[in-house]
């Protein structure tokens, strides 16, 4: 057990898990930008020895991020437990289990040449089914599911920055909101999803037509809307009433997806719209526009 009169216990220690090819080696050279202490590759059975090892040897008390996932071999089949055990020691954690679609992880191993790590004497496709296969049980460990099957690698540092980034005055909790074109698939990580389908579409204006959502003439032909307004109005109410109580189930992110018919327009306008907003709040808001750039 963890002994707390070796040192303090970090201010915040995350755990980075989930499929290979998904995003965990960007993500952690993001934690490493925000000065967490980081460790890839270790043992979840090693977290706990590593904790009273900082503990004895070192007064720096960084965040810690730590990557714990199937390369650990036999060793990773103690994940379950050792979370369980933090949980039930009163350890401050969280678990980020980073997801991808699966023709999409081909792919990326395929693009790089690599295999994936159980991918020894085996297709790429069967190495990435077996390891889903042994992973899928853990989501539901985790704090945050990150999917990052639409997230460019530029996407998924802003997410991990504008999420953990540290910022005086602003709470600890964390609104994503994307943009998104329905005819291009829902985010999967969504926590709220708002369909904006409804609003008069800039897309039937023929000025407005190859212009986006950030720009002017199209904020003012879409913000002018009555019926866009009183939509915000609503939006705003739920989203505020909702991450109000957030923290009382220990829930520190949430993913909202503003949706239009091809993610240019009027998803791209109103959520930056709402991100403003919910900045006023006091909340950290980081925006992605999925499909601004999409044909």
């Amino acid at each position: 057990m963890y002994n707390r009169q070796m040192g303090a216990l970090p201010p915040r220690l995350v755990i980075l898990t989930g499929m290979s090819g998904a995003g965990k080696s960007t993500a952690l050279r993001c934690f490493e930008d925000l000065n967490y202490f980081c460790i890839d590759n270790l043992p979840p059975t090693l977290i706990e020895t590593f904790l009273q090892l900082v503990a004895q040897v070192t007064e720096d008390t960084r965040d810690i991020a730590v990557v714990c996932d199937i390369r650990s071999g036999d060793l990773f089949r103690h994940f379950r437990d050792v979370v369980e055990l933090f949980s039930q020691r009163g350890y401050k954690y969280e678990v980020l289990f980073f997801d991808c679609d699966d023709r999409v992880l081909v792919s990326r191993f395929s693009e790089a040449r690599r295999m994936p790590p159980l991918g020894t004497g085996v297709r790429i496709e069967d190495a990435v089914r077996m390891e889903r296969q042994r992973l899928d049980p853990l989501k539901e460990l985790a704090t945050r599911v990150v999917d990052t099957t639409n997230l460019t690698p530029r996407q998924l540092r802003e997410l991990v920055l504008g999420t953990y980034g540290r910022s005086e005055g602003l709470p600890p909790l964390s609104v994503i909101i994307v943009s998104f074109g329905f005819k291009y698939g829902l985010p999967a990580d969504a926590d709220f999803v708002f369909d904006t389908r409804f609003l008069p579409n800039p897309f039937y204006v023929e000025e407005l037509r190859p212009l986006t959502g950030i720009d002017p003439d199209v904020v003012a032909y879409v913000l002018g809307s009555e019926l866009a307004q009183e939509f915000l109005e609503h939006v705003h109410t739920t989203l505020g009433f909702a991450l109000q109580n957030y923290r009382q189930v220990n829930k520190f992110s949430t993913v909202v997806a503003m949706g239009c018919t091809g993610g240019k327009h009027r998803s791209v306008c109103l959520a930056s719209e709402l991100a403003t907003r919910l900045v006023r709040d006091g909340y950290r808001v980081v925006v992605q526009h999925r499909d601004v750039e999409r044909s």
